[in-house]
C-alpha cells in the first residue's frame, strides 16, 4: 500500500492526458515542483474538475507511485486570480509561477519560495506598483533557489517582509533587479 502525502500545492499548469485524464504540474511545499497524473478528472462528473485550476492553492493529497505522482484528491484553500486574469498585479503572479517550471530542478524542498509565491498571489488584489511586484518578484526567487546573490545593498529587499521590501522598490532599483535577474538568466542558459 502506498502512503498518502497531504501537501500544500500552487497548481502550475495542467494539459490533458488521454480521453479523460490530466497531467498536472503542482509545487508543492514539501516535494517542489511535481507532475502528477488525475484520473478521470475531465468526466463531466468528475468532482475534482474545480478543484485544480491553474495558478490556485490547494491541499493536495498526493501518492508516489513507481513512476509518477497521483492526485487523488484536493480542496481549494486559495484562488488569487479568481476573474483577475488581466489585471497588471495578475501578471506579475502568473509569470512568477511561470519561472518556477523553468528554473526549478526536480523534487525537493522550497518552503520558503513556496511562502513568497504564495504571498505574490495574495498582493495582487493590493495597491502596489506592477512593475516593482514582479521584478522584486521574480529576483527573489532567483535569490532563493540560488541563481543570484542578494548584494548588500539588496539585502534589505530579501530579508523585508515582501509586501513591505515591494515598497521600497523605486525606478532605479526595478532596473537594476532586472538586470540582476536577466544576467543570471544569460549566464545559467535557461
Amino acid at each position: 500500500m502506498h502512503a498518502i502525502h497531504h501537501t500544500e500545492a500552487i497548481v502550475v499548469r495542467s494539459e490533458p492526458s488521454g480521453e479523460a485524464n490530466k497531467r498536472i504540474w503542482l509545487f508543492t511545499k514539501e516535494f517542489g515542483l511535481v507532475i502528477a497524473m488525475v484520473q478521470g478528472v475531465r468526466k463531466p462528473e468528475a468532482k475534482l474538475q474545480s478543484h485544480i485550476t491553474d495558478y490556485s492553492v490547494i491541499h493536495a493529497d498526493l501518492i508516489r507511485g513507481k513512476s509518477t505522482w497521483r492526485l487523488i484528491s484536493a480542496k481549494v484553500a486559495d484562488v488569487p486570480l479568481n476573474g483577475k486574469g488581466r489585471q497588471p498585479l495578475s501578471r506579475a503572479y502568473v509569470r512568477t509561477i511561470g519561472f518556477l517550471e523553468r528554473f526549478l530542478v526536480g523534487e525537493g524542498i522550497h518552503e520558503e519560495l513556496f511562502d513568497h509565491i504564495h504571498t505574490v498571489g495574495m498582493m495582487i488584489d493590493g495597491d502596489y506598483e506592477p512593475r516593482a511586484l514582479d521584478a522584486l518578484s521574480l529576483w527573489k526567487m532567483l535569490v532563493l533557489l540560488g541563481y543570484v546573490a542578494a548584494e548588500e545593498d539588496d539585502e534589505q529587499l530579501f530579508t523585508l517582509p515582501f509586501a513591505e521590501a515591494v515598497l521600497l522598490v523605486n525606478d532605479a532599483k526595478i532596473k537594476k533587479l532586472v538586470k540582476t535577474a536577466t544576467d543570471a538568466i544569460t549566464s545559467s542558459h535557461l
